[in-house]
């Protein structure tokens, strides 16, 4: 049987807007525009489905056609949707540069509506993974605890990645690392910044079994307390769109340890994940 890894939170449409210069107040900015599946959760369930694992994406979807085109797209990647219907589909206007980094305007529409656990949501589940974005508003953060709680009860590892740093100002960094602390989670995946903001100098994160800290197209690392840093390169890559790119990693690493993998194996097949969506424009993978 294959593993299977559940992802809760956000199923939304990415416009993601590539520009050769900066917006120009007032006037026209030439720019190429591509509309594709987005959000966090949902990314890392494609990407867990896209190396061989099972993928189940758990979340609130916009009960209209934008909705019911996100999950047909899901359902074609082999991910499993566990869903709750209504409200109006989410949007997020992703801003490329010419460097290829990203800028977001977020409209989480019906993804944060997520008042309760859908039944069977944690039923064979050999990993639960939530991105930050999931804790920091509306009924979808009550749900993401109440998911925290049931996994703790059936001895399901759990993974949390932090999302972006004004996620978690919302959320509260102090706030945080407590729930950090009281759940211990076997992976907290964070990116450079994200970390340095809530280690404040720390070399890792109190309570996380394993920190991960990715760096763009730099080295990865995993922290872990009163233990030697374990550092993979990755492949020079010049990407077209970084959308998505941690998600991927973040799909990629979890397969491999959930097989038992050790963890240099983990994060190189992190990086190669990673590496097949910089050449597409939003999160879709480059065939091998």
């Amino acid at each position: 049987m294959n593993l299977r890894i559940c992802c809760l939170g956000d199923l939304v449409t990415d416009v993601v807007v590539h520009l050769d210069q900066d917006p120009q107040r007032g006037t026209d900015t030439p720019a190429r525009i591509t509309s594709t599946r987005g959000g966090s959760a949902a990314n890392v369930a494609v990407a867990v489905s896209a190396v061989g694992g099972v993928g189940r994406f758990v979340g609130n979807v916009g009960i209209d056609p934008a909705g019911d085109a996100l999950l047909l797209e899901l359902a074609s990647t082999g991910v499993e949707p566990c869903v709750v219907r209504s409200g109006s589909t989410g949007t997020i206007v992703v801003l490329v540069d010419a460097t290829g980094e990203r800028s977001f305007l977020t409209d989480r529409g019906a993804s944060t509506q997520l008042a309760s656990m859908p039944a069977g949501a944690l039923d064979d589940v050999d990993l639960l993974h939530i991105p930050a974005y999931s804790f920091t508003e509306g009924p979808l953060a009550e749900t993401s605890e109440q998911m925290l709680g049931g996994a703790v009860e059936r001895g399901i590892p759990i993974s949390i990645s932090t999302s972006s740093v004004a996620a978690l100002r919302q959320y509260g960094r102090e706030s945080f690392l407590e729930l950090i602390a009281a759940i211990k989670p076997h992976y907290l995946i964070a990116n450079h910044p994200e970390f340095m903001f809530l280690a404040k100098g720390a070399e890792a994160i109190p309570g996380a079994r394993a920190t991960v800290v990715t760096n763009g197209g730099g080295t990865a690392v995993v922290r872990r307390t009163d233990r030697p840093e374990i550092r993979v390169p990755t492949k020079t890559v010049k990407p077209t769109d970084t959308t998505g790119a941690g998600d991927a990693f973040t799909g990629g690493f979890l397969v491999s340890r959930v097989r038992g993998d050790d963890y240099e194996s983990a994060l190189g097949h992190g990086h190669d994940l990673a590496a097949r969506t910089l050449n597409s424009r939003g999160a879709k993978f480059e065939r091998d």
